[in-house]
């Protein structure tokens, strides 16, 4: 079973046009070239996808589908296996019948190869059989000649590392609930059968893990992901922040680290809420004469969140050396080592204008891209530039070395805070504690009084904590929760608890994969922004 559902492809959201073709019928002629090309992946993208059964109209797909007569196939499929043995080295997709509008449709997935460079003839069906490269750099696949060609055989010779088999990984490494949220949370099709589905079975779905003649392989992106101490196979795969709260930065002792580690999906959801509930404040001022009030905020969540998703992303983890976030009474820096590729131009990438070529860690983009954390490629700067313009703050700066040895993000306050107001407020908010300015200006001021079913309830600063985690992340733990609060498990079970019984709060789903609920009346309530 292909693990992306065809429903999702069809939106267009989660994979790029130039990575489907649509096919009104079964030509052999025409698909298998595209085949070869997606298995040789020029554009390091995870390959692409087909659907036989639906027209094609200016890359998009015509529906309602015309479909696959279903007396064939049978047929179609046993001739696609038989001209596949025309693809040097041999190739076979990932293919599954489905059913969809009351139509039969193939569906194949043709994930980038790992024995490749990858040939087939131009016409499987004419007596020439003289075999070529194909690619795809764009939406039209073409013929790999000079550069093209040597780049192809480059690429072959140095398999991206998340893509890389891991010798010394076993299947215990592997832990099932971050499996199975990653499932839940990618909305994947494979979600139906996770009760019954053994963890390799899962693993080789997503290409996670490769089949052995005595079980798998597990590949580095099912470590990154799904394994519970990444680190104890990449040294340094975590996200360090750094809070300097005094105008001398690294010159004076007053600072606070803060270390994120596990699964890296994990690491950019706890980080980002770190930072969004301790750091980021919104400013309301009236404007004489108006009815609306000017509203911005201290740092835009969104460009946060590009950044440090970029960071994770692009990161060697081969490299030892964490993501690195440094807040500063009036900028936040992220860095990531090493830093952009020798082609990439430092002045069009100030404008969002960079477009890259070929990515490093090309399956981090694609599972972060499944449960969104990351859009379409080479967006990330354009939605940086984007989110601080709509937010009046100043551009960012993008910087690094001659060596390109590391990529550094400055994203500078929004010029109307104070900032002696906010040195003042650094060095006497409590940084490892969420009861820091984020919280008090939003929903700490002593107690939250909330009308729930007609009673009024009494919510300490503990519970409002808590609260406020679970309506920016409803699926956090309480071992999360005590983490980004500062209180201790035993504390946040107990508020949980007097939540429950309050009726403020309640749980749906189960232990592993369940939700937090907080009503809607008290939340209407506290009168928070969440930026």
């Amino acid at each position: 079973m292909i693990p992306l559902k065809l429903e999702t492809l069809l939106k267009g959201r989660v994979v790029e046009s130039d990575r489907v073709e649509y096919k009104l019928g079964w030509n052999p002629a025409e698909i298998i070239p595209t085949i070869c090309a997606y298995a040789n992946d020029f554009s390091n993208t995870n390959g692409g996808y087909i659907v036989i059964g639906i027209e094609e109209r200016y890359g998009r797909p015509s529906l309602p589908p015309s479909g696959v007569d279903p007396d064939t196939l049978d047929n179609i499929q046993q001739e696609l296996f038989q001209y596949c043995n025309f693809i040097k080295p041999r190739y076979i997709p990932q293919t599954e019948i489905i059913q969809y509008q009351d139509k039969y449709l193939l569906y194949l997935w043709c994930s980038a190869g790992d024995s490749g460079p990858y040939s087939a003839p131009e016409d499987v069906l004419s007596k020439n059989k003289l075999k070529e490269y194909w690619i795809k750099p764009s939406s039209v696949k073409t013929i790999a000649k000079g550069s093209e060609l040597s780049e192809l055989f480059e690429k072959f010779n140095s398999v991206p590392f998340d893509d890389r088999v891991n010798r010394e990984a076993r299947i215990d490494d592997i832990r099932r609930g971050y499996l199975e949220d990653f499932l839940i949370d990618s909305s994947s099709s494979l979600q139906a059968e996770i009760n019954k589905k053994p963890i390799e079975d899962m693993l080789i779905a997503l290409e996670a893990a490769n089949t052995t003649d005595v079980g798998v392989d597990i590949r580095n992106i099912g470590l990154l992901m799904f394994c519970e101490k990444p680190e104890k196979f990449f040294p340094y795969a975590q996200i360090d922040v750094v809070f300097f709260r005094s105008p001398e930065r690294e010159g004076s002792d007053d600072f606070t680290e803060k270390t994120f580690t596990g699964p890296i999906q994990n690491q950019v959801r706890e980080a980002l809420s770190y930072i969004r509930t301790m750091v980021i404040e919104e400013k309301v001022v009236k404007v004489p004469g108006r009815a609306e009030a000017n509203r911005f905020y201290s740092y835009p969540y969104g460009a946060i969140e590009e950044a440090l998703v970029n960071a994770v992303f692009h990161k060697s983890y081969q490299i030892r050396e964490p993501v690195e976030v440094r807040i500063y009474i009036d900028r936040i820096i992220i860095i990531n080592y090493p830093g952009p590729e020798p082609y990439i131009d430092m002045d069009k990438l100030q404008q969002g204008k960079a477009i890259s070529r070929r990515y490093r860690n090309r399956r981090i983009g694609e599972l972060f891209k499944e449960i969104e954390l990351t859009e379409k490629k080479s967006t990330g700067i354009t939605k940086i530039l984007g989110a601080l313009d709509k937010n009046g703050s100043p551009p960012p700066i993008f910087e690094t070395s001659e060596g390109r040895d590391f990529m550094q993000v400055t994203i500078k306050m929004h010029e109307g805070f104070d900032l002696d107001h906010f040195a003042t407020k650094s060095s006497t908010d409590n940084f490892d504690g969420v009861k820091a300015n984020g919280m008090k200006d939003g929903v700490i001021n002593g107690v939250i009084n909330g009308v729930i079913n007609g009673a009024i309830n009494s919510v300490n600063e503990n519970q409002a904590i808590i609260i406020k985690l679970i309506k920016e992340n409803i699926k956090i733990t309480i071992p999360q929760m005590s983490q980004l609060s500062g209180l201790s498990v035993r504390t946040v079970q107990r508020e949980i608890k007097a939540l429950i019984d309050l009726t403020i709060l309640s749980r749906k789903g189960s232990k592993k994969t369940g939700t937090w609920e907080v009503v809607e009346d008290l939340r209407s309530e506290s009168g928070d922004a969440t930026p």
